[in-house]
């Protein structure tokens, strides 16, 4: 088995230049370095067992996305990444790369040294500078105008055809999933519990395995 280069910093760049790029294992070093050591003055949005973070590369931003090492399912993991590196379209949040990453520590437990393990399991995403969709609904200072409306529902519907067309469940859309970029076009994100289907699979099964 062929294992996958890890990338530098000047990967990162590339891959976020070149939208034709393929998504890359990234170090974790990397990411804390971009992050400021995911600092609280990053923190850009919080949900679930995940923190996201804006990441500076030069004078452009990413996202990146961690999860909680306490709250870490791996096999919900693995879909997301299945999932997110199948997916290219320019309704779909576009994915830069991955960090998987387990730290060994000493700790003391019941008067023992134990050896204990800490999970990172990281995503790195474009950044999308308008936030998402809820911000626009709820507040009526972030009023919408009718063409942006428009090309918001109609990027959503090409979004998830696109998904459909990969076989690929989303099961958490709503609108804090659905992300803007600076000339609003949606761009569908939150892909913790989506799921794969295999081409001989019941798109009702899929249903229901996704949301157990």
């Amino acid at each position: 088995m062929e294992l996958p280069s890890i990338a530098t910093r000047r990967d990162l760049e590339c891959i976020l230049s070149d939208e034709t790029a393929e998504p890359m294992a990234l170090p974790l070093p990397l990411l804390q370095d971009i992050t400021d050591d995911f600092s609280k003055e990053h923190e850009i949005g919080r949900g679930g067992f995940t923190v996201v973070y804006k990441g500076k590369l030069g004078n452009r931003n990413v996202a990146v996305q961690r999860f909680s090492s306490t709250h870490i399912i791996e096999n919900m993991f693995q879909q997301e990444l299945e999932c997110l590196l199948k997916v290219k379209h320019k309704n779909v949040v576009r994915f830069l790369g991955y960090c998987v990453n387990t730290q060994g520590f000493l700790a003391t437990y019941n008067g023992k040294m134990v050896m204990v393990d800490v999970p990172e399991r990281l995503l790195c995403f474009e950044y999308l500078p308008k936030g998402s969709l809820d911000k626009y609904i709820t507040d009526t200072s972030h009023k919408l105008q009718w063409t942006d409306c428009f090309r918001i529902i109609t990027g959503i519907c090409q979004g998830l055809n696109y998904l459909r067309q990969k076989n690929i469940v989303h099961l958490d859309l709503k609108p804090t999933n659905i992300l803007l970029d600076d000339k609003f076009v949606p761009k569908i994100t939150g892909f913790t519990l989506s799921r794969c289907a295999v081409e001989s699979e019941d798109w009702a099964t899929a249903l229901v395995c996704g949301t157990l």
